[in-house]
């Protein structure tokens, strides 16, 4: 838990040039050295002349070990003699399979799993894909690039729907939204995920039926977000980051309001500091504690006839009742960091793209995002999880 706002920004005082700490470590201090790699082979380099006189007079003194590391690109392109059959008890044409039991296909699942991490965890257009591949010898195009990923997504739809349930039971879950594209209409992307699930669908709404349709109508737990009235109608917790960069931006207009923001940022660090170890009657305690404070800020500052006040203060009665949830429910957030990180991965692609084309393209495209974006919240491999999705 941050011991400072959020979206606070710390100014260091400048310290002159002669009395600035020098970079690197303090003297005394042990050095750390990445361990060496194991050799894949060794081989002995000798000298015939020196490189300096051209002199071939030498006399042996020792030798030395200089590793190096380089990565060998090898096509494979493997040829199967299929086996065909006809059944003699149905008609059914039967064709062998490899001992994994899958058909062969155009591309292997190494490459397949490479050229969707490439898509999606590089964010490279098929364009480059295909340059890429290339290079590597293996022809290519933007259509066939395109359905590999696509193929892969289907592939993901079990692992989709598992995160999805895990999602329906948890006791919280961040959400968040923000606008997209798909062939230059306005759509919203969302984000729903805790600690080690992350699910991410496009829905042409903003509004609560998105809700409704992921989390259910009847979600016991609680969403921490940022207020907007699609969440409403459940147990929230208001994200403190929104409501201390509000008051922040309120602070600018008078000093009444920098009053209102160092207060407000005192009362969440009153309330979010050593929570992580707080036992839960120290939690209560801070539960009324915390209640009482923004009770007497509202009172305070509820007649401010300064608008920058004014905004701050309805913004923070109209949430009244989700400010202070994290403290009810041990390990909750008290801002919405969560959810925004969740989102973050697709809004940096779509500053790169600008839109996607079609809704099949964005199902394809949330369904791998929230899959992969999970198994790295698990602390999972993508790329070998990958590989046995498609295998």
């Amino acid at each position: 838990m941050r011991n400072h706002s959020p979206g606070y920004a710390r100014v260091r005082p400048l310290v002159p040039s002669g009395e600035r700490k020098k970079p690197g470590p303090k003297p005394g201090h042990e050095g750390v050295t990445r361990p060496p790699l194991t050799p894949d082979q060794k081989v002995a380099l000798t000298a015939a002349r020196c490189r300096k006189c051209h002199g071939e007079h030498l006399r042996f003194r020792g030798t030395e070990t200089h590793p190096e590391v380089e990565v060998v690109r090898k096509r494979i392109v493997t040829e199967y003699d299929r086996a065909v059959y006809d059944c003699l008890d149905c008609g059914a044409e039967v064709r062998s399979t490899l001992p994994d039991g899958r058909d062969p296909a155009g591309y292997g699942p190494q490459l397949q799993a490479k050229i969707v991490l490439g898509k999606i965890e590089e964010r490279l257009p098929y364009r480059k894909l295909e340059e890429r591949l290339a290079r590597e010898g293996i022809p290519s195009c933007p259509a066939t690039l395109q359905a590999v990923v696509w193929g892969a997504s289907e592939k993901l739809k079990d692992e989709e729907a598992a995160i999805l349930r895990r999602l329906r039971a948890s006791p919280w879950v961040h959400a968040d939204e923000s606008s997209y594209r798909i062939d230059g209409r306005k759509v919203w992307i969302w984000v729903f995920c805790n600690e080690v699930d992350l699910l991410l669908v496009i829905r042409p709404s903003r509004g609560r039926d998105v809700v409704e349709e992921v989390l259910g109508k009847e979600y016991a737990g609680q969403i921490v977000c940022d207020g907007w009235k699609g969440y409403l109608g459940w147990v929230l917790q208001r994200c403190w980051a929104h409501l201390l960069r509000y008051a922040k931006t309120g602070a600018e207009e008078s000093e009444e309001g920098k009053a209102l923001y160092a207060a407000l940022c005192e009362v969440y660090h009153q309330m979010t500091r050593g929570l992580d170890t707080a036992s839960p009657r120290a939690r209560a305690r801070r539960l009324t504690v915390g209640g009482k404070a923004l009770t007497r800020l509202l009172r305070r500052y509820g007649r401010s006839r300064s608008a920058g006040v004014g905004r701050v203060v309805t913004y923070l009665r109209n949430g009244r009742a989700g400010w202070l949830t994290f403290l009810e429910h041990p390990g909750m957030d008290a801002t919405n960091h969560r959810g925004e990180r969740g989102l973050r991965e697709a809004i940096v692609i779509r500053k790169i793209i600008g839109t996607l084309r079609n809704w099949k393209g964005a199902e394809a495209f949330t369904r791998l995002l929230s899959v992969l974006g999970t198994w790295k919240l698990r602390g999972e491999n993508p790329a070998t999880k990958l590989y046995a999705a498609v295998s």
